[in-house]
This record gives C-alpha cells, structure tokens and sequence, in this order.
C-alpha cells in the first residue's frame, strides 16, 4: 500500500511540476499517458511498450517509479508511455560527454563540437564526424567520430574531416585508395556502370591493363562485373571477391549477403533478407537482419509482439511465445492465448482477449488465459449495433464506435484504437477513427504504388525504399529513397 502511495505522490509531483513550471534537467517531459488494468504482472510493462511503439528500456526511464524486473507496476495507475527526460542545457557552452552530457539543443550555437566540446554554429562544429550532438549534418551516432569506419566499426560512415569513403580496412579517406573501385566499402565509392551492348560495337567495359586471358568468359571480372552471360568470377578479381544479386564484385554486406551468387565468388550469408521480406520462395532469413530477428506469418521481418509472437515463422527467424495472440482472438483452431498478451489476460467464450467481466467471468476459457471468480450472463448485441465483446463487422455488422473497446474495427474483425486496428485494412464501415491519409504500414510495404508509409506503425523511423519497403539500410535510405513516405538520408 505505501509502495502505491509513492507511485501515486511521484507521479502527482511530475504532472505537477510540467503544469507549473518549466521541467528542470532529469524532470520527465510527459506527452501521453495510458491507464494500466486492474489485473497487472511482469510482463504488463512490455505489453505497454509494445502497444504505443516504445522499447521497455524507454517505459522504465519514463517511470522512474517502476522497477527492470515490473514488479513494482500498480494496477489502474497512470503512467507515461510518449514523452522524454529533459537533459542539461549547456549555460556554460560545454556539451557533450565531458560535461554531464549537457545539450546545446535550443541555444543560439546548436553544435555539440566532440572534440572541443563546446557549443559552436560553424561547419567544423555542425559537420559529420565532429557533432556530437544537437543541430548536426546528419545523424550523429552514425558518423564515425575517430575515422575508423565500415563492418569493422559498427558499420559506421565517414563525413567532414574524416573524408567520404571507407575502404576495405574500415578506415576514412579520400582519393582512389579510399574510394577506388576494389577498395571502398562504403561512401562515395568510385563505381563501373557497363554501358549496353551495341550491334558491331566492341564492349569498352573489357579495356583493361589486364592480360587478354583474364578477360575470357568464366575468367577473372576485368571491369567490377560479375555472372551474367560474362560467367565473370569476382574472388581474385580485385575488385572484392563477392558476387552481389545485381552482378556486380564488392566486400559489403550488400554485395556477400541475401542474393550472393556463390556460382561466382564468396558468399558470408546469402540467405539474409536483403528488403525485410522472408520465409516464401526466397527462404530470406531475419535473423542477423537490420529489420529485425523474427519472422512474421505474413512473411517480413521484424521485432514487434506480431512478428515474434504467434504465427512467427521460426525456421526462418527467432521466436518468443509463438502461442501469444498476435490479433486478440484466443482458443479455437489456433490455441492462441491471452495471458501476457497487450489485448487483457482473459479469453473469452466466443474467443476473445481482454479484462472485462465478459471476457473473465462466466464461460472464460481457463486453457487460453486467466479467469476471475466473478459471474455475469452473456449479453446479445445491443440494438444500436455497438460491439459489446471486441468482435465487429462480419455477419453481425458490429461497430466498434461508442464501444469499449476502440472506434476501429480491423481487417480481421476486432475493435481497438492501435495502429493496428486504425491503420491498413481498417473497416470504415464499422468504425469512426480509421486513419485515411498517411496510413502507417503494418506489413514493411510503403510507397506511391502501395500507398502506405513507414511512419508512425511499427516501423516508425524507418526509409522507403525505391521498391517500396520499409528498412533502415542504405538501399532504403539514400537513393531512390521516397522521402513523402519515409525518412530519408
């Protein structure tokens, strides 16, 4: 009980201190705020993180009050699941990690210098590779900071100073040893693109310094291209001794993982999805992605509760509870259970999760999740047509506006207010809260042609590829990126 009152009296003190005041450095600056159910477990602070798109590491520094292990978590309690922790404000001009990691976000000078640190509005201080933190070219954190770069180095990029290549040895510079061809890993590398084949025309992608025997079908790549009618081999060629999916001789991921021809050089892992799909005719796998190590049931990689839960696909991925309902519907065919899952505890008699009385009282089925003590009679449909179990649509025309339970209705028939409920596939017929324009992407595809973005759903941040996929990687991220449906680079 005086561990509640604490809760209550912490959280008491920060509405207060946002509403009367400025928030001081270590004060949490709340932006939204849930209520937590009656019955509440360790697992209630993941589901919480999972339901509004935030890691658990951010719920605990949102709520302070709250133990790593959730122990601590108190029913029917408001807590904070959108907002962030005021940092320092550098007064003095010194930033960055030598001074309590104080910010010059907001000040006249915006740069976090790393090497100075101090706050500073000049290009030495804004550029790539020296910003630390606050108004940077770029993303700091993937910059290198000390010119050491590439796979060798957390895949970090060279900018400013350090130069815009990173060679075969994960080191920045500038220049043909830097960018050459068979030389750079990533940057502004130096690239062949064969010009198309001509009638009668001799193919200019074979004058080389090479001698003539290397440039025979099968032989050693003369021009950075490899496979093909050519059957060119990469390894020994100079040019990087993988073979990439488009044909071309490198060292990078892109060119030894998903999609390497082993017919025509080395091959590290050419089974990783190279576009975040998996499973299906390719046999793509997650794991050791960068979209995530699990394998949805619809095929696309992920992290979220719907790509590692139930229907996770564990030939292709890993996989946590594969019987935790992904959609909310429990028992049946399926056996998916409710117990730890983000829709309630509770499975219902028609097959439904949830913590009312009628989804945990008379008729709750005890094999697919927990059950109280208390007993009701089922009710039929109102006569206004409101769901009164979380079912809509379907023979029954349910709506899901003015219900418990969400104004959306779902692709697959269930009442709520997540982006999962409100976004694709959204029932409008039966609901009064479907999102109609920039329609977060729940399945990885976005784009003019799918109509669908990254943001805001479970790929909130994330690129829009020129194909029309959600990812983070280059390839999503910088050419061909669709910057109205994604972030860009």
């Amino acid at each position: 009980m005086l561990a509640r009152l604490f809760n209550v009296a912490v959280a008491i003190a920060l509405l207060t201190r946002r509403v009367n005041g400025e928030p001081t450095p270590g004060d949490i600056v709340c932006r939204y705020e849930t209520t937590t159910p009656a019955n509440v477990n360790y697992y209630t602070c993941t589901a919480l993180a999972l339901k509004y798109f935030i890691t658990v590491e951010k719920f605990f520094e949102l709520n302070p009050s709250v133990d790593k292990n959730c122990d601590s978590i108190e029913p029917d309690t408001v807590y904070c699941v959108k907002g962030w922790k005021q940092p320092i404000l550098a007064t003095d001009g010194l930033c960055g990690l030598l001074h309590n990691n104080a910010t010059c976000a907001g000040l006249d000078k915006q740069c976090c210098n790393g090497e100075t640190w101090n706050c500073g509005d000049q290009l030495t201080d804004c550029q790539a590779g020296t910003c630390f933190s606050g108004a940077c070219d770029g993303f700091p954190y993937q910059y290198s900071m000390d010119g050491e770069c590439g796979i060798q180095h957390n895949n970090l990029e060279c900018g400013g100073k350090w130069g815009t290549c990173c060679d075969i040895t994960g080191k920045c510079g500038t220049g043909d040893d830097f960018c050459g061809i068979g030389k750079c890993q990533s940057g502004n590398c130096t690239i062949i693109i064969p010009p198309p084949p001509s009638a009668g025309a001799p193919d200019r992608t074979t004058t080389t310094a090479l001698p003539s025997s290397t440039v025979t079908p099968g032989g050693f790549s003369p021009d950075g291209s490899c496979g093909g009618s050519n059957r060119f081999i990469c390894k020994g060629s100079g040019f990087g001794d993988c073979c990439s999916s488009s044909g071309f001789c490198g060292y990078t991921t892109g060119h030894c993982a998903a999609g390497c021809q082993t017919a025509f050089g080395n091959c590290t892992n050419s089974s990783l999805s190279p576009d975040g799909t998996c499973g299906g005719e390719n046999k793509y796998q997650c794991k050791g992605s960068d979209f995530g190590d699990c394998c949805s049931s619809s095929g696309y990689c992920g992290s979220t509760a719907g790509h590692c839960t139930a229907g996770c696909q564990s030939a292709f991925g890993t996989c946590t509870l594969t019987d935790l309902s992904p959609d909310g519907t429990c028992g049946g065919v399926k056996g998916y259970k409710c117990k730890g899952s983000s829709f309630g505890d509770c499975c219902s008699s028609s097959g439904y999760c949830g913590s009312t009385t009628a989804h945990c009282g008379t008729d709750c089925q005890q094999t697919f999740g927990t059950c109280s003590t208390l007993t009701t009679t089922s009710k039929s449909p109102s006569q206004t047509g409101i769901s009164t179990d979380g079912n809509c649509g379907g023979a029954a025309g349910l709506k899901c506006q003015g219900s418990a339970f969400g104004n959306c209705c779902s692709l697959d028939g269930y009442c709520g207010s997540t982006v999962n409920h409100c976004a694709q596939g959204c029932q409008k017929s039966f609901s009064s809260g479907c999102i109609r324009s920039n329609i977060p992407s729940l399945n990885g595809a976005c784009g003019v042609l799918k109509g669908f973005t990254c943001a805001g759903g479970p790929f909130d941040g994330q690129c829009c590829s020129s194909t029309g996929f959600c990812g983070t990687t280059a390839v999503h991220c910088k050419s061909g990126c669709q910057n109205s449906y994604g972030t860009c680079k």
